[in-house]
């Protein structure tokens, strides 16, 4: 997949063949932005027969720049989910530089002339243009009627959102979030050095200091599945503030891996959420806190069934 960075200035949104797009910011990439994901590629199928060579791909902005609340996915893992579900293009732009243009400039400048669009796919509640005074309705007149437009989905006569999925995970409702996003949560950081208690305890965990932008769930205990070296292994992950012996300011992310012997200190590791099996207690003394620990092991050992 081409992704064309315009946050950067070094390419332009220039794309060689027509393509269609889908648009919008994709925070968290979930069930509702697929669909539009589906329509670009469906729309593509239908279309191919007029062009000599027609793509696909996904228009977004990066939400860094001008949200104030942390992400669900970072550029990258969009990136990774587009590939997965088949756009050949994925382009990003700088919202502050597109939030003056008029809904006919952002339609003929940027997408016609700059992406070469042929066909735009949008969410019924899609906005654009100075002052978001484009709609959906918008684009597609603009579009002289070459665009498509995706009814918000519903689960639980609940619209499926980026904010909805946000509440899920204040309330580490992991599984509910994973339903919706179609793959596991996850956060992706390099292991630091901790202060080595569960080394002591018996159970070695790793430490992880988490991107200040990325969200993170309810502080509980949860069993995962890490990836070390491209190779997985089930985990229990404790996010939180360690109340027993630190209390820290910040949340923190520490695992435990099982049947893993080895030294994880400087690598990446990919931590998915898969089950919250109780939440973070203070206990009376870290013997306590170990024993809790080794109860949680087995349950998580019961919930993978090894």
């Amino acid at each position: 997949m081409k992704f064309i960075d315009l946050r950067t200035r070094a390419e332009v949104a220039s794309i060689p063949h027509p393509i269609v797009l889908c648009i919008g910011d994709f925070d968290g990439v979930h069930i509702g932005h697929r669909q539009l994901v589906d329509a670009v590629l469906q729309k593509k199928n239908e279309l191919e027969h007029s062009f000599e060579e027609l793509c696909a791909g996904a228009w977004f902005f990066d939400s860094n720049l001008y949200k104030s609340q942390d992400e669900i996915y970072s550029v990258n893992e969009k990136l990774d989910v587009f590939s997965e579900l088949g756009l050949q293009y994925a382009i990003i732009a700088d919202f502050n530089e597109m939030k003056s243009l008029t809904p006919s400039d952002f339609v003929l400048d940027v997408l016609q002339n700059g992406c070469c669009c042929v066909h735009a796919v949008c969410g019924e509640n899609f906005r654009f243009g100075s002052k978001a005074s484009g709609d959906a309705a918008m684009l597609k007149n603009l579009m002289q009627d070459n665009a498509t437009v995706v009814p918000l989905l519903k689960t639980e006569e609940t619209v499926v959102s980026s904010t909805y999925i946000r509440s899920l995970l204040s309330e580490g409702n992991i599984e509910k979030v994973n339903e919706l996003l179609e793959t596991r949560y996850s956060i992706t950081e390099t292991v630091v050095h901790g202060k080595a208690l569960g080394r002591k305890l018996g159970i070695p965990t790793i430490n992880q200091n988490v991107n200040y932008k990325k969200l993170i769930l309810k502080n509980g205990i949860y069993a995962t599945i890490c990836t070390v070296d491209d190779k997985q292994y089930y985990g229990v992950t404790n996010v939180g503030v360690r109340p027993t012996v630190e209390n820290t300011a910040s949340q923190n992310v520490e695992t435990f891996l099982i049947n893993y012997d080895g030294d994880c200190y400087d690598k990446n590791v990919k931590v998915e959420f898969c089950y919250k099996l109780r939440d973070e207690m203070k206990f009376e003394n870290v013997d306590a806190l170990k024993t809790q620990i080794l109860c949680d092991i087995e349950a998580t050992k019961k919930y993978f069934n090894i």
